[in-house]
């Protein structure tokens, strides 16, 4: 159903298809939970589901069980302490992008 919403629905293709369609759809679906259930029950199942999931036991040689957006919220956290790795190369690249437009004694990279 996922492929027919994001895929067919949008025109954008599905699965592996080498005409050069893009396969990148996007569909998305909007809910008004307090419609159909309190929204204060809603979330306490819904934060009872994480704890569930959280719990199940992960696979061998898995970092653990993950929901929806945790991975990336982890490595945000993580980014935010650590700041983000950049190859050597990279970064000469920039800096020599901000030497171009002046911009290196503003951010520091003089």
């Amino acid at each position: 159903m996922v492929e027919v919403l994001c895929g067919l629905l949008t025109g954008l293709g599905f699965g592996v298809e080498p005409t050069g369609r893009h396969n990148d759809g996007c569909f998305m679906a909007v809910f008004n939970v307090a419609a159909f259930r309190p929204l204060k029950d809603f979330k306490r199942e819904v934060a009872e589901f994480a704890r569930y999931l959280k719990s199940t036991p992960p696979s061998e040689g898995s970092r653990g069980v993950f929901y929806p957006g945790e991975v990336e919220h982890l490595r945000e956290v993580e980014r935010l302490r650590d700041g983000i790795a950049i190859e050597d190369a990279t970064w000469e690249k920039l800096r020599a992008l901000a030497r171009d437009y002046k911009l290196d004694t503003e951010l520091g990279l003089a």
